[in-house]
């Protein structure tokens, strides 16, 4: 998910969690307790439908701007793409969700995005699938997959959200799959999230070897934020040349903006950079900004990602994504993809190349054998606590697969066209 929809979190972003609760929360992911859907490796769209009586026509927004303005048009919409890369998925998409809604009852859509708040909007956090500008992973079709209803308030603030299971937005999801079974010669399908039946894992190793990382890095009640704390000074602000005083407020600088506080409420910046040389402040900054405090509290948290990672990598294996032609067939292209990823990038020349190799080897380092390349989901989601509307993804292989195929793709086209009139030499040499 992007735009409007905001970041869907990994585990380790939450930096209020203890170890135990790690623990235990993936104890219950392992033993196929908790209820995940799919994770679908689209492109994110929000709707809305404008109860007009005269038109019945749907609004939508990327970001909160657009948003704020009641949404775009149908030809603002449609405009904003013109000549994009994704223009095709997202006219496309639009016009499925156009089609599927003025299929449904009016009274009922209104009913269903009508807000609680005054001023408020509700809109649909939605994903599209398309077949003609996939990403990562190819699926079997065209899609709007709805992941959840989500209602702003007249100053563009989240006020609540709808998941699967839940009244209105399970009511809408209900009415249009009932359309499109009536109309089946749609080329896309609007559908609402896919449940996935994980296997029951409990009976292995995988959680004791998970547990034993974790045991490693800390006790069960320690949270993440005091292990990002501790590690930061013993390490990156610890070996800042400035006053105890100034690496402490520094500290707690970081971790408050890794736990998503107030900013105002934290030390200030500026005032841990006074009376600094420029060569330490610098420095300071390279931490304390909001960008950079995420990318060091992400820094310090490699060692729970890793333990992370390895555990979803078996929880997903073999898993079946419901949107893919034939689970086989996208492995074994999904592996073909990451070798030709991985031959690009070894063999690249241009200005960024020794960086995108050592990226390629940590993402490397993190997949291990290409035999983790098992399933054709991009990854799941789920709620924790239930009830609390927090949701957070595991993603296993995809992780470095997608960072090593997206390097790839990023080597400039003179650079990959040199390397094809290498090959095509080497190949008439060699014949």
């Amino acid at each position: 998910m992007g735009a409007l929809a905001g970041h869907l979190a990994h585990l380790h972003e939450n930096l209020d969690f203890t170890f135990g609760e790690l623990k235990e929360l993936l104890a219950d992911v392992v033993a196929a307790k908790t209820p995940v859907v799919e994770k679908v490796d689209g492109q994110n769209i929000f709707f809305k439908f404008q109860a007009d009586p005269q038109t019945g026509a749907i609004r939508t927004a990327r970001n909160k701007t657009n948003m704020l303005a009641g949404g775009m048009t149908p030809e603002e919409f449609a405009s904003k793409w013109v000549g994009h890369p994704a223009e095709d998925a997202f006219v496309g998409g639009f016009k499925a969700i156009e089609g599927g809604l003025s299929r449904l009852n009016q009274s009922d859509l209104t009913a269903i995005f009508e807000p609680t708040s005054p001023g408020g909007q509700r809109y649909i956090n939605a994903e599209i699938v398309y077949t003609g500008n996939p990403n990562v992973i190819n699926y079997g079709g065209d899609y709007v997959v709805m992941h959840n209803l989500q209602e702003f308030d007249a100053n563009g603030k989240m006020a609540d959200v709808q998941l699967k299971g839940e009244a209105e937005f399970d009511r809408l999801v209900q009415a249009i799959d009932q359309s499109q079974t009536a109309q089946d010669e749609a080329e896309w399908k609007i559908i609402g999230p896919q449940i996935v039946e994980l296997q029951d894992l409990s009976d292995t190793d995988i959680m004791d070897e998970f547990s034993s990382k974790i045991s490693a890095l800390g006790p069960d009640d320690q949270t993440m934020a005091d292990f990002v704390e501790e590690n930061l000074r013993e390490g990156f602000v610890g070996d800042l040349p400035i006053p105890v005083n100034k690496q402490e407020d520094l500290i707690r600088r970081i971790v408050g903006l890794g736990r998503g506080l107030d900013p105002d409420t934290l030390p200030a910046l500026g005032d841990i950079k006074r009376g600094l040389s420029k060569a330490v402040q610098k420095r300071v900054s390279a931490l304390g900004t909001q960008t950079n405090a995420m990318k060091a509290a992400a820094a310090v948290t490699v060692p729970v990602q890793l333990a992370i990672h390895d555990l979803a990598v078996e929880v997903l294996r073999d898993a079946a994504s419901v949107l893919t032609a034939g689970h086989t067939e996208e492995i074994d292209r999904l592996k073909k993809e990451l070798e030709s990823a991985v031959s690009a990038i070894e063999t690249a020349r241009d200005a960024k190349a020794d960086t995108r190799r050592d990226m390629l080897k940590r993402q490397l380092d993190k997949l291990g054998s290409s035999e983790n390349i098992s399933s054709s989901m991009e990854g799941i989601v789920f709620e924790h606590p239930p009830g609390s509307k927090a949701l957070y993804k595991l993603t296993g292989a995809f992780a470095p697969l997608n960072q090593i195929i997206g390097a790839a793709m990023r080597i400039p086209v003179e650079q990959k066209e040199s390397l094809l009139r290498t090959y095509v030499r080497m190949a008439i040499l060699a014949g």
